[in-house]
């Protein structure tokens, strides 16, 4: 009918020469005007509209965003790096393409978390840990300690996130479903998985819990309002700050300070008691909350916390 409709606003002059020479001929004694319906199918024929070239450039955004839209089932979970009495684990929210495609955390080129990470000295830290010269009595049969600390630096890079599970440095997602953003990840899907991650801290024994961006820790802040049946709750500059997590005793009046310290206690029944929990800026390379110089202050204190730095 669109069509039909579109072809009734044009009426060329052969419409009445046609029906003249139709009458002037006779053909039939019933032949009338034709009606427009009529008309239209014996018309002309709208001339061909011309071939548009399309922009390469257009050609290849209307591309993305089909891509962006088709389902991405065909990426790989990235799964967890876990151990027995671990001493730092590293949470993120889910993997993304680049960390699926490569099977590593943080992945991706611009992400900075492995930048932070050696600038840090958090690995170093880590070792120390262990045994305080544990440098130095397994480096020289510890082919991977070679190649990853030279000179008191370290050149930790995506390929060896599962390895240094040797070093009791771990990783694991909220989510292990690979999505293009975490805004694909559902309230409920986030909420469910939650308890499975409670059971890999308690399961590995972990001594250093980092929460890898604020969205993560507000998950788990929720999960703990619906165990305590809190209907209502943010976080505010007046209970949240970066790095470690603990209890508020500054502007204890505040209900939401209250409500913040309960929220802890409860988290802290759930893992480990000597879990030390700590929540970090998203160290994708879009997310620029923070400078970089503040971010890796907060690693540098975490470092500290891990072992401090033998005197020199």
């Amino acid at each position: 009918m669109d069509k039909l409709k579109s072809l009734q606003t044009f009426r060329y002059k052969e419409d009445k020469e046609i029906e003249k020479s139709v009458e002037e001929r006779k053909v039939s004694s019933t032949v009338s005007r034709p009606s427009s319906s009529t008309s239209n199918r014996i018309s002309k024929p709208s001339p061909k509209k011309k071939k548009v070239v399309k922009n390469p450039t257009e050609s290849a955004s209307i591309k993305s965003k089909i891509e962006e839209n088709y389902p991405i089932d065909v990426y790989k979970d990235v799964q967890p790096s876990l151990t027995e009495n671990q001493i730092l684990l590293f949470i993120g929210y889910n993997p993304g393409v680049e960390s699926s495609l490569q099977q590593h955390h943080y992945a991706h080129f611009s992400n900075l978390f492995w930048k932070l990470f050696n600038q840090s000295k958090t690995f170093l830290r880590v070792l120390q840990r262990i045994d305080e010269n544990y440098i130095e009595k397994n480096i020289e049969n510890d082919e991977l300690l070679q190649s990853l600390v030279k000179d008191g630096i370290t050149y930790l890079k995506p390929v060896h996130d599962y390895d240094i599970i040797k070093y009791k440095v771990g990783f694991t997602d909220l989510v292990l479903r690979c999505t293009r953003t975490a805004q694909e990840l559902t309230l409920i899907e986030k909420l469910q998985n939650v308890p499975r991650l409670l059971s890999e801290f308690n399961r590995s024994n972990c001594k250093f819990l980092v929460f890898i961006g604020k969205g993560i820790w507000e998950i788990i802040v929720k999960f703990m309002m619906n165990e305590l049946g809190i209907k209502k709750f943010k976080l505010s500059k007046n209970t949240f700050v970066w790095g470690f997590q603990q209890e508020l005793h500054e502007k204890t009046s505040l209900e939401e300070v209250r409500i913040y310290n309960l929220i802890l206690k409860k988290l802290q029944l759930k893992v480990p008691n000597h879990s030390r929990i700590y929540v970090f800026p998203n160290t994708s390379g879009l997310v620029a909350s923070l400078s970089y110089d503040e971010k890796l202050a907060l690693w540098t204190d975490l470092a500290a916390d891990i072992m401090p730095s033998p005197k020199t």
